[in-house]
């Protein structure tokens, strides 16, 4: 009987994507992958460090994990494995560490545990590997790393230097996906804004894209974050002018303040980021745009966190991922006194969760009446009907009933209410009845 593995992942996109690959490399092995709950041997964590709240996850993890599998191998990989190795002697429930290279070492572990000498399966594809995993959407790689120099991040110690996937590997991976079955491939990276530029291109996210969408017919592309200085005209242009582009992007602001900003070694102002918002919006006014906004960073008065509230209030965001500041051993400001208290943390940051719910509200309550592109992410039989879950081009999960949509399949819905955050709809027919 082969043994069975469970990839448990925390953390970003990007780690979506290593998950698949560790996956990958487990089946080629001759290993069983298997959901976390199906009684696994083998147990990988893909661990993230952005935040302590990340590194006390992960420790949480596998020390859950190792209560309900006294006798499974537990393996950490990931970013909190690479950047905490002091922390490897208090978590005596880990059997193996690994960091970000550990799509190196993980083969030769994986031929031991399985019995065999060496991977020599086949590859099987990312569209199955995905589905493995428990996700109908398939994940894609196409950068890695950062050079950029954030005062507060961990990122490019965790990650090393930003390189990109060689453009026809990623061309490849994309084709075979949507001929195994993928409608949705979601790009993504730790600076996927910046694909190409260590080889010295510009605009290389826009003409990855072109390329993807000419040598497709059917799938649609989705982004994950883009930094606001990377949101250039080619960019938005094609996001405008092209169906199977998502019009949900998740672009980072961090504060509202200039001075914050400024400490934190971001390279825009406030306007400037306002103005990439804009062009996007004025070229795709349905576009759904969320940031990411960092409380209680070193030297953030409450002025300046009244005006990050307050500027927040100007800008066509849809949702905010909302971080109160945590120290990041081995960056630049954890020489700095972190000086505002954990309580005044978590107060201005319950006030941008407060800001962040009416803005999911107004945004859902607008998508009634529309129609949307949604493709089906999970089915549950209810009182005799086939009730399936979805997300939507701008990334809102939606509720409709069909017998004619299998998972896997985009759908046209018709929004008819929103509650929470959350859409109900029903599926158009041919012929645009409901």
């Amino acid at each position: 009987m082969r043994r069975r593995l469970a990839v448990v992942t925390i953390g970003c996109k990007a780690n979506f994507t290593d998950s698949a690959e560790i996956a990958a490399l487990a089946a080629r092995a001759g290993l069983r992958v298997v959901s976390e709950t199906a009684g696994a041997d083998i147990l990988i964590i893909n661990s993230c460090t952005v935040t302590h709240r990340a590194d006390r996850d992960s420790r949480a993890l596998a020390r859950r994990l190792r209560r309900q599998n006294p006798e499974a191998v537990i393996v950490m990989t990931g970013c909190y494995a690479r950047t905490t190795p002091g922390d490897r002697a208090c978590l005596p429930e880990v059997n193996h560490w690994f960091g970000n290279d550990a799509m190196k070492e993980l083969p030769r572990l994986f031929g031991s545990l399985s019995g065999e000498s060496a991977i020599s399966g086949a590859a099987p594809s990312l569209v199955a590997v995905n589905r493995l995993l428990g996700r109908t959407r398939v994940f894609l790689k196409i950068q890695d790393g950062c050079d950029s120099a954030c005062a507060y991040c961990i990122v490019p110690k965790a990650r090393g230097p930003g390189r990109s996937v060689p453009l026809e590997k990623v061309m490849e991976s994309i084709r075979r996906a949507e001929q195994d079955g993928a409608r949705e491939i979601v790009l993504t990276g730790i600076h996927a804004g910046r694909y190409g530029a260590d080889r010295g291109e510009t605009d290389g996210l826009a003409v990855l894209l072109e390329k993807a969408l000419t040598a497709t017919s059917v799938c649609r592309f989705r982004l994950g974050s883009v930094e606001p200085l990377e949101i250039t005209p080619r960019l938005v242009e094609r996001i405008a002018v092209e169906k199977r582009i998502c019009t949900h992007i998740h672009v980072p602001m961090q504060s509202g303040s200039d001075a914050v900003l400024q400490r934190m070694r971001r390279p825009y102002t406030f306007t400037a980021y306002r103005e990439k918002l804009l062009s996007i919006t004025s070229a795709v006014p349905e576009a759904r745009l969320g940031a990411d906004v960092i409380v209680g960073f070193p030297g953030e008065s409450e002025r300046d966190f009244t005006e990050t509230l307050d500027k927040i209030r100007e800008l066509p965001l849809s949702y905010l991922h909302v971080f109160p500041y945590s120290t990041r051993t081995g960056t630049e400001s954890a020489s700095w006194a972190d000086d505002v208290g954990a309580a005044e943390k978590k107060r201005r940051a319950s006030l941008l969760l407060a800001a962040d719910k009416e803005m999911r509200g107004d945004y859902a309550k607008a998508q009634v009446g529309k129609t949307l592109s949604v493709i089906a992410e999970s089915e549950n039989a209810k009182g005799g009907n086939l009730e399936i879950k979805g997300l939507s081009e701008n990334y809102l999960e939606v509720v409709f009933s069909s017998r004619d949509v299998s998972v896997g399949d985009i759908a046209p819905v018709r929004v008819l209410s929103a509650r929470n955050g959350k859409l109900e709809g029903s599926i158009v027919s041919d012929s645009g009845k409901d």
